[in-house]
């Protein structure tokens, strides 16, 4: 099984180079509905995927950035929220409450699905440090990937794709956020040496693992 994780940094621009490519599934972390609006040929290529491959949406805590645009023009057979069940009066940062029938009340036909209870034992680890991370998790584990590429992953050395810079952006691209991100990134990697993971990325992150194969841009 292969999947495509889809983040919001500028090495998103790399689906050019996968036009061609196959995978099982195609994670696409938080917000794609602005990405898809503004670059056609990424939304062409989503569409065009999805006719082989399962798109799965995942959302942030928050639950936005799905819209009737998304929805009316990608086929999303699932969407995920980067976080467990909820379970009153359990102590973890993992299982807060979260409206999972937000979208449903906002006329979209999409359930938030919670992440598979599997996946608890790597959260309580305490490595995983981002989004993009959670659903590497899922691909691994939920969705048995053996090979799992990553674009859009920059650690904040590079703007978001399209310039899409959140307020925070002074607050996140610092040294210290970014190499906590790198950390994450080679812990879970670290975890899984059966599966190869494809990284296409303008940071400057590197790892020493055999499974990694990262593409510099």
């Amino acid at each position: 099984m292969k999947a495509l994780i889809c983040g919001r940094g500028k090495s998103l621009q790399y689906y050019k180079n996968l036009l061609d490519k196959d995978f099982d599934y195609i994670y696409l972390i938080n917000e794609f509905n602005g990405f898809i609006r503004e670059d056609k040929n990424l939304l062409a290529f989503l569409k065009n995927a999805s006719k082989k491959s399962k798109i799965i949406q995942q959302v942030n805590i928050e639950v936005y950035g799905v819209d009737k645009f998304l929805v009316d023009n990608l086929s999303i057979d699932e969407c995920h929220i980067a976080r467990l069940s909820y379970k009153p009066n359990y102590r973890s940062p993992w299982r807060p409450y979260v409206d999972t029938k937000k979208f449903i009340k906002q006329g979209i036909d999409l359930e938030v699905l919670p992440q598979p209870d599997e996946i608890e034992p790597y959260l309580d680890m305490d490595i995983v440090k981002g989004s993009l991370f959670v659903a590497m998790l899922n691909a691994a584990i939920s969705k048995k990937c053996n090979n799992i590429t990553i674009i859009g992953l920059d650690f904040y050395e590079k703007d978001y794709f399209l310039s899409h810079k959140g307020p925070d952006w002074h607050l996140v691209s610092v040294e210290k956020v970014q190499n906590t991100l790198k950390k994450s990134l080679t812990d879970i990697c670290n975890l899984f040496p059966d599966i190869r993971y494809d990284i296409h990325t303008y940071s400057s992150y590197q790892n020493e693992l055999g499974n990694c194969f990262i593409n510099n841009l």
